[in-house]
């Protein structure tokens, strides 16, 4: 980080500097990389969580997070690191793709993430090399189970938000194939346990469900995937152990209510059924669904809490209560504790109060403000 802060200080000049110590801290990483596969390979797999190559494995951690830090600190020289992009390529790329799982690290998503999210627009074109390398063999190592290998869990939804919020045109031009998988993927984050993952997934559904109603592809996009992710959400909302996502499952499912009117080609299966708008098909489609997640209410009471839905879509507190209360009284909530499910309300209002408080003297000890300013 030093390194960095003075070869930003001292401007252009400096550059050659800059690139020998950035090639000196691949060669590093690539020799230890080099060291931990010719070890595990003459070792076996087990030989991965040996405590020599767990020392090679934190050198390589620690190179990857200066590397990290060299491309995020790096604010007077905008487009210097974009230049050692393509040198990362194979030796820290190539190398996770080639590893064991237990001998990937999570720093190279967590770097590629920051790289996307300063460069941006800039790193459309090494999309598909990023998503080559990383994308199918990170899956396999993650959704096997919901336990483990965390870090790269949360590091790796990180990444594919980024991809998916500076260079959403990548994720168009991959195939129908590739496309699928990441909307599974997405659909396995938000139904994950870890609360920061499910957030995750469902901010990261969000800003590409917006991208695609923007774009030239809307029609094909929602015609493909809108019924699978309409019966994904709704799932865990009305799951108890998802309560804490509360907040993005009403603005997931109010996306969804409202992208309808705008769709200009149909939802359904026009070889077999007909429906005057993709509106009324959402209408019955989401009836069935839930009558079926709700065998103990009645098809008035489905029917009832559904066109509520689709009249309260275009106002999101009332389309939010009208959410919450169903849950509320259904069979499945009613004996819980739904706290969770009032978080937000509950949250502004404790700002409320503790504005409220600041605005008579001496209410608050500045010790307290203190404290709040170095959470902050």
């Amino acid at each position: 980080q030093t390194n960095t802060s003075v070869a930003t200080s001292l401007g252009p000049h400096f550059f050659p500097q800059i690139s020998l110590i950035f090639l000196d801290m691949l060669t590093v990483y690539r020799m230890y990389s080099e060291l931990v596969s010719s070890t595990i390979a003459e070792g076996g797999p087990y030989a991965s969580k040996s405590s020599f190559v767990k020392l090679l494995r934190s050198i390589k951690r620690e190179t990857l997070k200066l590397i990290e830090t060299f491309v995020d600190k790096a604010e007077d020289l905008p487009h210097l690191g974009k230049q050692f992009v393509p040198p990362m390529m194979d030796p820290i790329l190539g190398d996770y793709a080639r590893n064991v799982p237990d001998a990937r690290e999570s720093e190279v998503l967590s770097l590629f993430a920051t790289i996307i999210n300063k460069y941006k627009a800039e790193m459309l074109d090494d999309v598909p090399r990023i998503f080559e390398a990383v994308f199918q063999c990170t899956l396999e190592m993650i959704t096997k189970n919901f336990e483990d290998y965390p870090e790269h869990r949360l590091k790796f939804f990180s990444l594919l938000r980024a991809i998916g919020t500076h260079c959403f045109k990548a994720l168009i031009q991959l195939s129908s194939q590739q496309l699928k998988l990441v909307i599974d993927s997405i659909n396995w984050a938000f139904r994950h346990t870890e609360r920061n993952i499910a957030e995750t997934g469902l901010s990261l559904l969000l800003e590409i469900l917006k991208n695609f109603q923007a774009s030239e592809f809307t029609n094909q996009f929602y015609k493909t995937y809108f019924l699978t992710i309409e019966q994904e959400i709704f799932a865990v909302l009305t799951d108890s152990f998802h309560k804490p996502g509360f907040k993005l499952h009403v603005l997931v499912l109010q996306h969804l209510f409202c992208v309808v009117d705008g769709l200009t080609e149909p939802l359904w299966d026009a070889s077999t059924v007909s429906y005057p708008s993709n509106a009324m098909f959402v209408r019955d489609y989401t009836i069935k669904l839930l009558g079926a997640s709700f065998p103990n209410m009645t098809a008035a009471e489905v029917t009832k809490f559904v066109d509520g839905l689709l009249g309260s879509r275009h106002d999101l507190p009332s389309f939010k209560n009208h959410i919450r209360d169903f849950l509320v009284q259904s069979k499945e909530f009613s004996a819980q504790d739904n706290k969770d499910l009032y978080a937000e309300e509950a949250a502004v209002q404790r700002e409320k109060e503790r504005q409220r408080m600041l605005a008579i003297p001496g209410l608050i000890a500045p010790s307290e403000l203190q404290d709040e300013m170095v959470d902050s």
